[in-house]
């Protein structure tokens, strides 16, 4: 006989709806902006609904936060390269890294950015700052990796500073060539060249 579900595992939409709406509304007001009303009213739930999920707005904010540094980190993994395929171009590398990182929805660089700059304020947010910035650390290392390289922490957290660099710069000071320029940057830090 199966066993039966507790009512939080069976309403666990609701609590999906919390934390994809938590995150929605960091990016728009911010960790210190983020409370149960804007919360439950993004989600279209009661008031009630976060108390009985989460034992506080910061555990809410926490778990949000994690679970979207999560899902951040799979959209970085890089693609498997086909076994006995030749290896990529540091111009193939390059392109697959710029899309990764630049082709990205406004409202979740604002609230990759909100994760980041608040964990300094609040160390509850540690946690998910290290899996987003590991997750960002893993790419390129992968990036670098791809091209037959061996691994280099330093030549990884240069392009991890690319990376955020032009991420940011696209969300403060938007240009056009932005992406083209990421993609010419990784290409001299890959090999100290560009090809074709």
């Amino acid at each position: 006989m199966p066993r039966s579900l507790s009512p939080r595992t069976r309403h666990q939409p609701k609590r999906d709806a919390l934390l994809e709406a938590a995150v929605e509304v960091i990016a728009e007001f911010g960790v210190a902006g983020t409370t149960h009303r804007a919360v439950t009213e993004r989600a279209g739930v009661p008031l009630a609904t976060v108390s009985y999920y989460f034992s506080s707005i910061g555990e809410l904010i926490e778990e949000a936060l994690r679970r979207f540094a999560e899902q951040r980190a799979e959209s970085l993994a890089p693609p498997r390269r086909p076994e006995g395929a030749e290896e990529p171009t540091p111009a193939a590398v390059a392109a697959w890294a710029t899309d990764r990182f630049m082709d990205v929805p406004e409202a979740t660089r604002l609230a990759w950015f909100e994760m980041v700059i608040s964990s300094v304020r609040h160390p509850e947010l540690a946690e998910p700052k290290h899996v987003a910035l590991g997750s960002y650390e893993r790419a390129a290392q992968a990036a670098i990796s791809a091209l037959g390289e061996p691994e280099d922490t330093d030549r990884a957290r240069a392009f991890m500073a690319l990376a955020l660099g032009f991420s940011l710069l696209r969300l403060a000071d938007p240009r056009e060539s932005d992406a083209a320029n990421l993609r010419d940057s990784l290409q001299h830090l890959f090999h100290g060249r560009q090809d074709s």
